[in-house]
């Protein structure tokens, strides 16, 4: 998930024991995954979660991003439409999350870390559901 900008004035210094660290992100994510509708868990089940400080300067140049803080997470998998019956034991379904990018996101905005934390996995799960980025746009801006 991309973050979009924000007009909110850089982000400041902060201690290294104010900032939560990644089995905090682990502990955020895992509860969205636990707390999906059963029927939505029976197809989430296998998806692995990764959260790292940053995403790789390979992952940023393939998406085209220059600055390390713009990728909040993402999702990395053959989404379900798009699967055959022997794809179970191909590449596994992992959702990264980037815990700098999501911190900072977080202190510049309005949104919790736990809050940005659900909403960036209810994203990565629909692409793993098999929505775009432009999908998932339309029914926020619909549902909101």
């Amino acid at each position: 998930m991309k973050r979009k900008k924000s007009k909110a004035p850089p982000l400041k210094r902060y201690e290294d024991a104010d900032l939560p660290d990644l089995a905090e992100i682990y502990v955020l994510a895992y509860r969205t995954m636990n707390f999906l509708p059963h029927r939505f868990q029976e197809y989430t089940r296998h998806i692995l979660i990764r959260v790292e400080n940053f995403a790789d300067q390979d992952v940023l140049d393939g998406l085209k991003l220059k600055d390390k803080y713009d990728l909040l997470g993402l999702y990395q998998g053959i989404p379900l439409p798009l699967k055959g019956t022997n794809d179970s034991l191909a590449v596994p379904d992992i959702i990264y999350l980037y815990r700098g990018p999501l911190i900072r996101f977080s202190r510049e905005n309005t949104e919790s870390l736990a809050q940005l934390v659900h909403h960036v996995m209810i994203h990565e799960i629909g692409h793993h559901f098999g929505f775009s980025d432009f999908d998932m746009e339309w029914m926020d801006n619909k549902f909101d």
